[in-house]
């Protein structure tokens, strides 16, 4: 296994990120798996599970990518500037970027989102044709409601008065809450043509477990005849934090994904 700090420009700020390359990918392109993490998250995840997740799908033989949104993590910038709508056109900046490495089959390219970040790559599967699976996990459905119920109504009305709040040690502003209301994944995700996988924690305490109803219910209804499926992690918090609720999570999505492989020995343990 290979890892490689990466940094993408984009609209001049500078996007941190983590390559992680299989041994095989010398040898042949290998399936791309690109992370999103969610509000006030990074590349690293709660108790690291985006670190985790990328080794353990790096070991199956997938290329792994991970990396923080602008005002996050180790990216440039402010959470003050932080919009859905410019975490769209980040995204698109690292697929681009991640495409022409030669390591890559961009012709295969999976997105995972948590949270918010599985409404921003639920927009983006409907949008770019080069997303080939989408597997989401906890993804917020009403991104205003949502983002707002969690952080509560006097803290929401105080980023409206002052423009911005103090929200666990991150600015976070009203014009960004504003702009969740121009994001509909759930109404985006009808125009998304291939396979999906919905993932939740049973006892999710920030999204309501409601979603993943939604978003099957939305993919199933499309018209066309690519699997979707969905499962419920029991006893999970939002971030699914103890060692068996992650090993359940990784492992669900890794058996879903397999099930698209036609090369048994190129996903391999």
């Amino acid at each position: 296994m290979k890892q490689q700090t990466v940094s993408i420009l984009s609209n001049e700020l500078c996007l941190s990120g983590v390559l992680h390359l299989p041994l095989n990918s010398v040898e042949q392109k290998v399936p791309l798996i690109v992370i999103l993490h969610g509000f006030l998250g990074s590349k690293v995840g709660e108790h690291r599970m985006f670190v985790k997740a990328a080794r353990f799908f790096t070991k199956r033989g997938f290329s792994v990518f991970r990396f923080d949104f602008s005002g996050c993590g180790e990216s440039d910038g402010d959470y003050s500037n932080v919009a859905v709508t410019k975490q769209l056109k980040e995204v698109q900046t690292v697929l681009n970027y991640l495409s022409s490495i030669k390591e890559v089959d961009a012709e295969n390219i999976i997105l995972i989102g948590h949270s918010l970040g599985g409404a921003v790559a639920s927009i983006t599967a409907a949008q770019d044709r080069r997303i080939r699976k989408l597997i989401l996990w906890s993804p917020v459905g009403k991104p205003y409601e949502d983002i707002t119920k969690i952080m509560g109504a006097e803290t929401v009305e105080l980023a409206r008065v002052n423009g911005k709040v103090d929200y666990n040690g991150f600015y976070v502003s009203h014009l960004f809450l504003e702009d969740l209301k121009n994001h509909h994944p759930l109404e985006a995700i009808c125009s998304y043509k291939d396979e999906a996988f919905i993932i939740h924690a049973k006892e999710d305490e920030d999204v309501p477990t409601e979603h993943t109803y939604s978003y099957f219910d939305a993919l199933r209804q499309r018209g066309c005849k690519k699997e979707v499926d969905k499962h419920f992690v029991e006893q999970a918090d939002h971030t699914f934090s103890s060692y068996a609720l992650e090993e359940e999570l990784f492992n669900k999505s890794f058996e879903w994904l397999d099930k698209f492989s036609n090369n048994s020995e190129k996903i391999a343990l």
